[in-house]
C-alpha cells in the first residue's frame, strides 16, 4: 500500500484535501513521444552566459509529452484529491454550497516533517480553473489551454500522479534540439506565426498542438512559445552534470523553466532550445506565463 499524503487548500473556505499520490491514474494518460538514446548537443556558446559552454551529454532513452498539460488534465488531478473541510472539530466531508469560488485559494501539499509545498496557485484570474458545483473545472474556453500558475511542487506532483516524472532540463533540450543541435524545434529558420505562439499579451494563452508547423520531427509541440516549462533540474550552471546535485528533488532551490513563453517581449532568441534564462525559478511559486509537460524513461529497446 502506497504512502498518503496530505493537501490543504489555503483560503477562507478551511477545506483540505487528502490524497494518494506517486500512482498512475485512469484517465490521465497523455500521447508521448520516444527520443532515442545518445549524446546531445546542450547549451550554446553563442547564447547567454548561462547556456555556455556548449557541451555534449549522454541521455538514456527517454518518453516525453507530445502537448503540455493542459487546464482539463490539471482539473481532473485536483479532482482525484479527497476533499474535507478543516474545523477545530474532526474533518467532515465538504458540500457542493460550500465551495463559492476559488478567490484566494491555494492548493498545499503537506508531507510530514515538511514545509506546505503549494501545487496552485487558483488567486490569480489567468489560472483558468475554477470551482463548479463542488468540482474543479477548466475555465470555459479553456479546457484545452495549457495549465498555468502550477507551482514545481504542483508540476511535480501531477507526473507523479500520471506515474510519470518532470523531465531534466538536458531531456528537455534533447527533445527541443534532436541530435543534430538545432536552433528551434522545427529547425533553423525564425519564429513564425504558424510555427510558434508567441508575442501575445499575458493571459492570451493558445489551445496546446495548434501549430503544427513548429512541432519536432517526432512530433512534440509547444517547445518554442506557448508557455514556458517547469523541469526537473536546478538552475546550477553549465556543463550539466547529473550527478551533481541538480537533480535532487529534496533540495532546495531554483528550478529551471525552458521553452520561452507567449508574452509580448519575447524576443526570437528566447525561443531558441538553448535559452534558460526565463522567468521566476522559485519552485513555491506558480505563474501565468510558466506551465509544464511530463516525461518518464523508455526501455532500452
Amino acid at each position: 500500500m502506497s504512502a498518503r499524503r496530505g493537501l490543504r487548500i489555503a483560503s477562507g473556505l478551511g477545506l483540505a484535501v487528502t490524497a494518494a499520490t506517486g500512482l498512475a491514474q485512469p484517465g490521465a494518460a497523455a500521447d508521448m513521444a520516444r527520443i532515442a538514446g545518445g549524446a546531445y548537443p546542450i547549451g550554446s556558446d553563442r547564447a547567454g552566459a548561462d547556456a555556455a559552454p556548449a557541451h555534449a551529454v549522454t541521455l538514456a532513452p527517454f518518453l516525453i509529452d507530445r502537448f503540455e498539460v493542459t487546464n482539463a488534465a490539471f482539473a481532473e488531478f485536483l479532482n482525484s484529491l479527497e476533499v474535507a473541510v478543516l474545523n477545530d472539530a474532526p474533518a467532515t466531508a465538504v458540500h457542493p454550497e460550500d465551495v463559492r469560488g476559488a478567490d484566494a485559494m491555494r492548493l498545499f501539499e503537506e508531507a510530514p516533517g515538511a514545509h506546505h509545498k503549494p501545487l496552485i496557485g487558483l488567486d490569480d484570474e489567468q489560472a483558468r480553473i475554477a470551482l463548479a458545483a463542488g468540482r474543479f473545472v477548466a475555465a470555459p474556453g479553456y479546457a484545452n489551454h495549457p495549465v498555468a500558475e502550477a507551482t514545481w511542487y504542483g508540476a511535480q506532483a501531477f507526473c507523479a500522479w500520471r506515474g510519470a516524472r518532470l523531465p531534466s532540463e538536458a531531456e528537455w533540450e534533447a527533445a527541443a534540439r534532436g541530435p543534430e543541435g538545432r536552433s528551434y524545434p522545427w529547425g533553423e529558420g525564425p519564429p513564425t506565426a504558424e510555427r510558434a505562439w508567441f508575442g501575445h499579451r499575458s493571459g492570451a494563452t493558445a489551445a496546446v498542438g495548434t501549430h503544427p508547423a513548429g512541432a519536432t520531427p517526432e512530433g512534440v509541440h509547444d517547445l518554442a512559445g506557448s508557455l514556458a516549462e517547469w523541469t526537473s533540474s536546478l538552475y546550477r550552471p553549465y556543463p550539466y552534470d547529473p550527478v551533481d546535485g541538480r537533480e535532487d528533488p529534496e533540495v532546495e532551490g531554483e528550478r529551471v523553466t525552458r521553452g520561452g513563453d507567449y508574452v509580448f517581449d519575447v524576443a526570437p532568441e528566447q525561443l531558441t532550445g538553448f535559452f534558460r534564462s526565463g522567468f521566476s525559478r522559485a519552485p513555491a511559486s506558480g505563474h501565468r506565463h510558466i506551465g509544464f509537460r511530463c516525461a518518464r524513461s523508455a526501455d532500452p529497446g
